[in-house]
């Protein structure tokens, strides 16, 4: 037997794993059965590696039993069998995560911009679209990490589970030749649920929503002039600029009012309609929509 045996107690602290997560694995058979050896009980040392792999897998969102996959090549050593399965099970994830993100923001949409189920819709998808980028971050490390040694610490695996994901790249045609569209989750800090909360306030002061006369997509919202909304306005504009600088955001102050213009790419349409919505125009006709 190779090393003394780790209590789940020193499993936990030698994996950094908490233990309660720990006790799940083992209940649901991820974890080998404990070991006797004389008065101890518990498991071997190279365990370790296994359940921050485990850890690691599972903050993803993977299932359990593609975790028991994974758990069962790891231990058999067989890194490059195990980055296979991880990226299959990276890239069904994220298409997964990637569909529920479409969803919600749908369902935002319909909700209509500023009422309490569209925050909570869209404070949904943004939540989506942080898993969105780990998966990404994850899926990107594998095309790269080497897979000539065995599972373990060091391995291509390991290092990829730890890659954060802090950009959330848009779905696209890979054939296009273009860069996905990507939004910096971590700009400003990282407050995008706190911004919805600020949008939402501000919504409700719009008075309509007209379309731009040099693009369909876009829209510009026209609010009463007022010096606090205004100001409200531009860090706003700002800060989704900060994220999404693929966005322009242009702010009026004229003898019409207060109105905010907004313009997107095409391919995000509807994030433009999720956040701020549509043309009245449009928005009508797409609620009419069978």
């Amino acid at each position: 037997m190779t090393g003394a045996l780790l209590d789940l107690a020193e499993l936990a602290v030698r994996a950094e794993v908490p233990v309660e997560r720990l006790r799940h694995y083992a209940e649901a058979g991820l974890l080998p059965p404990a070991r006797r050896d004389g008065d101890l009980f518990g498991y071997l040392p190279g365990e370790v590696s296994a359940a921050r792999m485990l850890a690691g897998a599972d903050g993803l969102g993977l299932d359990t039993g593609t975790l028991a996959m994974l758990a069962a090549t790891w231990r058999d050593s067989d890194c490059g069998r195990t980055q296979q399965q991880l990226a299959a099970a990276v890239t069904a994830r994220l298409n997964q995560v990637q569909a529920d993100i479409a969803a919600q923001t749908g369902q935002a949409v319909e909700a209509g911009p500023g009422t309490t189920r569209w925050a909570t819709k869209l404070g949904q998808s943004v939540s989506l679209a942080e898993d969105a980028a780990r998966l990404q971050a994850v899926s990107a490390a594998l095309t790269t990490a080497k897979h000539d040694e065995p599972c373990g610490d060091d391995c291509g695996c390991t290092s990829a589970l730890a890659a954060a994901g802090t950009t959330y790249h848009f779905p696209h045609e890979a054939t296009s030749g273009e860069a996905a569209l990507a939004c910096d989750l971590v700009a400003d800090g990282g407050d995008a649920h706190h911004r919805i909360g600020v949008w939402q306030q501000v919504l409700t002061r719009v008075e309509r929503r007209d379309p731009l006369p040099d693009t369909p997509d876009g829209v510009q919202l026209r609010f009463p002039f007022d010096v606090e909304l205004a100001g409200t306005l531009a860090g706003l504009a700002a800060a989704e600029y900060r994220c999404c600088s693929f966005g322009s955001y242009t702010l009026v102050i004229d003898g019409t009012g207060l109105r905010l213009e907004v313009r997107m790419p095409g391919e995000a349409a509807g994030m433009l309609a999720a956040v701020v919505g549509l043309p009245d125009g449009e928005a009508s006709d797409a609620a009419n929509q069978p």
